[in-house]
């Protein structure tokens, strides 16, 4: 169900399907030691990532760079005990505060996602933290942390091999699955992909599915220009939220894909979040509860 994939010389990825939970990290292999990008939702998952890092080096790994503070890219960052764990001040902020209603998040996982395994998961808050950019430099390769601001999470990093053309992107770009503006709003969110392109890298690896080019980044961003032209277009008839997410139901792209971003859109025209007859749509947990579901369904079907 995952794939270790060689990306460039001592560079890796490891690859889940484009379900949400399964989330893809990297690793950049240098003269004295590892660094990873992301950790993983649960002991499991690490557990294979860690085996797939001993099959190519026996070097320690040293540092961990959180991208962002959801628990799919955070929540095994105690699995790293020898590393140093990276992110921007916003995301240590965020994941302390998750950290803090532990208990809280850990009952909602449970009743909203049954079928996924937490086991051996937890906040754990990281150890140093950046504003703006910082550079780590190893076999004469620059790996550049690179803090985009709000977009998907309460502030995008994203870790660029300028020699090696590789960007790993965290959720600003999920291959498989639809953009999903969070914290920043669809305008930020489409700001920050921008500046991924801007970056025009040979391979960009996202948060979650398989590693993509250029082409489906300006894919990513073409979607949700598209769904934010067309809730706008709704929001500037008088439509409510409720009466817009209908008019993307028959639509190719599941009607629970398009959800997440269409509520961030409405959220931002109005200033708060929309009224709604559906309960989903005042918590961003039921929102991916349902497209949790959604995405896997699809990724049965396709994969029997």
């Amino acid at each position: 169900m995952h794939e270790f994939r060689e990306l460039a010389k001592n560079v890796y990825a490891f690859v889940q399907p484009a379900l949400i939970w399964y989330s893809a990290a990297g690793v950049i292999v240098g003269e004295r030691d590892v660094i990873v990008v992301d950790s993983l939702t649960n002991e499991t998952m690490t557990e294979s990532l860690l085996e797939h890092i001993r099959n190519v080096t026996d070097k320690p790994v040293r540092f961990l760079i959180n991208t962002h503070s959801h628990p799919d890219h955070v929540y095994t960052n105690h699995l790293f005990p020898s590393a140093t764990v990276i992110c921007s001040e916003e995301c240590r902020e965020k994941t302390r505060e998750f950290q803090l209603n532990q208990a809280l998040h850990d009952e909602t996982f449970a009743r909203l996602f049954p079928d996924v395994n937490f086991a051996g998961g937890r906040y754990t808050v990281q150890d140093m933290t950046f504003n703006g950019a910082m550079s780590i430099y190893r076999y004469n390769r620059e790996i550049q942390a690179i803090e985009l601001g709000p977009g998907h999470s309460e502030s995008d990093v994203v870790v660029y091999l300028p020699e090696d053309g590789i960007v790993f992107c965290g959720d600003l770009f999920m291959n498989g699955l639809a953009p999903m503006p969070g914290e920043g709003f669809a305008s930020a969110a489409i700001a920050n992909i921008r500046k991924l392109e801007d970056l025009s890298a040979d391979i960009y690896v996202g948060g979650h599915g398989a590693p993509g080019s250029k082409s489906d980044i300006e894919e990513q961003r073409t979607l949700l220009e598209s769904l934010t032209t067309r809730s706008r277009q709704c929001y500037d008839r008088g439509m409510s939220y409720d009466e817009a997410i209908e008019t993307f139901e028959n639509d190719k792209l599941p009607v629970e894909f398009a959800r997440p971003a269409v509520l961030s859109i409405y959220s931002e025209l109005e200033g708060q979040l929309p009224a709604s007859r559906t309960p989903a749509d005042t918590s961003h947990m039921l929102v991916m509860s349902q497209l949790a579901r959604r995405a896997e369904m699809l990724y049965r079907k396709s994969n029997p």
